[in-house]
């Protein structure tokens, strides 16, 4: 119940959440070039992913999802860590990590218990091969997608990129003004 309820309302609880980071972040510039190259890695992989993602049609074996099961939960804690590691406080930290724990988790085991009723020949020997939250070392042998912009589009990953800048904006613009 608590991994389906999160699964619809992580966005409800992550806007909010991320007002919490804004408000605590006290924006250490030292690090900001940190902070960029890690968010644009997160997004990078997020864009890598969704251009190959086709819900409810296909299990998605292409590009990233060679080396990962879930490439966009990857992007994106790359991308909360990248704002982390700008916000200059431990207590960002420890939101974003308990946030991917308490949310992120459930909705992955929630997800793929989907998968494996979905697919049922097809997901049991790609979990097996491929780890969930971490890159493996080996492709996975069969890919069944390939990259689209259009694709990636469908999938709407242009919000995580507005979002991305928001959030830099609203950093920049609370450090000029507190």
């Amino acid at each position: 119940m608590y991994s389906h309820w999160i699964r619809r309302n992580r966005r409800n609880v992550g806007i909010p959440l991320a007002l919490v980071v804004l408000i605590l972040a006290k924006f250490d510039a030292r690090y900001l070039w940190l902070s960029i190259a890690m968010v644009a890695s997160g997004e990078a992989i997020r864009i890598w992913a969704a251009g190959h993602l086709q819900k409810e049609k296909v299990m998605t074996t292409g590009g990233p999802y060679r080396l990962i099961r879930n490439p966009l939960y990857l992007g994106s804690f790359l991308i909360a860590a990248g704002f982390s590691v700008v916000a200059g406080s431990i207590w960002v930290w420890l939101i974003v990590f308990a946030y991917f724990l308490l949310c992120y988790i459930p909705v992955i085991r929630y997800e793929e218990n989907i998968l494996r009723e979905k697919f049922p020949d097809e997901y049991p020997p790609y979990a097996q091969a491929v780890p969930a939250l971490y890159p493996g070392t080996r492709l996975y042998p069969k890919s069944t997608t390939f990259f689209t912009w259009k694709q990636a589009l469908k999938n709407k990953e242009y919000n995580a990129v507005l979002g991305i800048l928001a959030g830099y904006v609203c950093l920049f613009v609370r450090s000029a003004f507190l």
